[in-house]
């Protein structure tokens, strides 16, 4: 199980970062931050594409300072019998809005920030808010 104050910490601590990142404003020794996403790390994006961990930070590393992106995390949930948590992911760039529901499972990792450790990650377009 995981508690729902930090699984919620852990989503909006990430995307801070991200919005940071992807406008140029992190310092590049800030990429650490990605420490959270487990070696065995699995996304599943909104368009059914996958991509491992090694990929993953690829693309972010690549995406340094390209683009301000606003995030903004709504109706974040925790399952109450597991590790798996919901939100909502709405993203402003260059005045166009997207927005995805993300289911995430995370497990205990006392050594990051929030004590868990991103295992996996799908996201779904939410209807009407999709590019």
């Amino acid at each position: 199980m995981i508690e729902p104050a930090s699984f919620e910490a852990e989503v909006r601590g990430l995307h801070a970062f991200f919005g940071r990142w992807y406008s140029g404003a992190a310092a590049p020794s800030e990429f650490s931050r990605l420490d959270v996403l487990a070696e065995t790390f699995l996304m599943i994006g909104p368009d059914g594409r996958t991509a491992n961990v090694v990929e993953v930070r690829e693309m972010i590393r690549a995406s340094y300072g390209l683009r301000p992106i606003d995030f903004t995390i709504k109706n974040v949930s925790v399952r109450p019998d597991g590790p798996v948590g919901t939100y909502e992911e709405w993203q402003t760039a260059s005045g166009v809005t997207t927005a995805r529901l993300s289911t995430a499972v995370m497990a205990p990792a006392p050594r990051q920030p929030n004590g868990l450790q991103w295992v996996h990650l799908h996201e779904t377009w939410l209807p009407d808010a999709r590019p």
